[in-house]
């Protein structure tokens, strides 16, 4: 039985505007689909506002009626997978249930930009660069547990491997430099994440710029995610991802997306290219390794 009363997770919320988009994208109304499914235009306004949940079978449905493609339909159904289903993130525990949400979007997102001020990435973290910043915590936090320490540090060497062959998802950070100065465990620890940088950024999927100190900015943003489930979809927003520790939360409203999309595109219309960013990565690399 569908409960009606329960609020609608990340991912119910995320499905129901995505078919939204691909029934506007084939020029659909409800009527339409009440023509061709014999539905009432109100269930397909309940599902398109994630007030009911829908199962696999009617998703299936209405992928053929909307001529999804092949890539769309398996991002699609495994979406609608984790609203009914536990995942394999779910082992894990997870610091709070928006975080796993992100990690389950980000696991069938198509692209992802980010920005970031404080740290290295996690997609991007060396397995001791993450031990170091997680472990630290527990002076902060003395209920996280040394397994809780390295289930997370798990979690972020898992996530990479959606960036790395045959899976190859795509990805553009732009990150400021301070990151680069900042040493974090140690000189050793800091001169593997620099390399790591500069063999990320020559992964053909994986695009890493670096907004330096002696640019002027005028405009600031604390660290943000993007993420597209669709980049071939004209009508779609990204999703917004914002993790601040112990808080993080999704933004899934319109005109907020654009905000953080000007945002995004104004970070790296300040960032040097591609080519200077791992140069300059590649001299901090060689300055940690002096030490």
């Amino acid at each position: 039985m569908v409960n009606r009363t329960s609020p609608p997770t990340v991912q119910r919320r995320i499905l129901a505007r995505e078919l939204r988009h691909l029934r506007e994208r084939a020029s659909l109304t409800g009527d339409d689909i009440k023509d061709r499914l014999g539905w009432s235009p109100s269930k397909i306004s309940r599902i398109e506002n994630a007030r009911i949940s829908v199962s696999q079978g009617d998703i299936e449905l209405l992928l053929d009626v909307y001529n999804a493609s092949a890539v769309q339909r398996e991002r699609l159904l495994a979406l609608a997978g984790q609203t009914q289903t536990p995942h394999s993130w779910r082992a894990y525990p997870a610091p709070t249930q928006e975080f796993l949400s992100f990690l389950e979007v980000e696991a069938v997102a198509d692209s992802i930009r980010q920005w970031e001020v404080g740290v290295v990435p996690g997609v991007l973290q060396t397995e001791a660069y993450a031990r170091h910043l997680i472990q630290s915590w527990r002076d902060i936090d003395d209920t996280l547990t040394q397994r809780q320490v390295e289930d997370r540090v798990a979690i972020r060497l898992n996530r990479q491997k959606r960036f790395l062959p045959p899976e190859s998802s795509h990805i553009w950070i732009v990150m400021d430099e301070s990151i680069l100065m900042r040493t974090v465990g140690g000189p050793d620890v800091m001169a593997e994440q620099l390399q790591q940088l500069v063999d990320f950024s020559l992964l053909p999927n994986v695009k890493l710029q670096v907004a330096p100190l002696d640019r002027p900015r005028g405009v600031f943003e604390e660290s943000f995610t993007l993420l597209n489930l669709d980049r071939s979809n004209p009508l779609e927003q990204c999703l917004v991802y914002i993790d601040h520790n112990l808080t993080s939360q999704f933004l899934l409203d319109e005109q907020r997306s654009i905000y953080f999309e000007k945002m995004f595109e104004y970070f790296h219309r300040s960032a040097l290219d591609e080519e200077t960013s791992r140069t300059i990565i590649s001299r901090y690399n060689r300055d940690a390794s002096m030490v």
